[in-house]
């Protein structure tokens, strides 16, 4: 009997701890479908290149799929609204340049990452290095043996 409440409250434990997604707000289902529809309008209306709007989507995706909502519902507002977005090239430059500006910081994390391993494959290198280029002399006083290691 034991065992089985130690297994259950384990398992409760466990599962507690898992994270949710928390879930969308009406309000962002609007704000996420007009984002999308936005950037949609840009690159269509030529105000963004279609490669920062793709960059856009996807980030707006991810951003997204942090939430718990439903795509169908979500669908069908981003239909609802499509008509009602319409973005200047104003609007549309500052989400390119907000864009470009994750872009930009995603880049400089990947490259101090990048960075960071490569300075930690070279300390391991150089450890690998003094543990093998180790010299060992050992003497023999009477019955006693003496070592050094360098």
């Amino acid at each position: 009997m034991n065992k089985i409440y130690v297994i259950v409250l384990g398992s409760l434990l466990i599962s507690g701890c898992a994270t949710h997604k928390p879930p969308l707000a009406d309000h962002q289902y609007t704000a996420f479908a007009t984002q999308l529809m936005g950037i949609q309008k840009c690159v269509a209306d030529g105000y963004m290149t279609p490669d920062v709007g793709a960059r856009g989507q996807q980030y707006s995706m991810a951003n997204l799929n942090t939430w718990q909502f439903d795509r169908t519902y979500f669908l069908n507002r981003a239909k609802q609204i499509e008509s009602s977005v319409k973005p200047s090239q104003a609007d549309c430059n500052t989400m390119a340049m907000n864009i470009v500006q994750v872009k930009n910081q995603i880049d400089a994390q990947n490259e101090q990452a990048q960075r960071d391993a490569e300075a930690w494959q070279n300390m391991q290198n150089m450890q690998n290095t003094l543990n093998q280029n180790k010299t060992t002399y050992c003497n023999k006083i009477g019955t006693q043996t003496i070592c050094n290691t360098y």
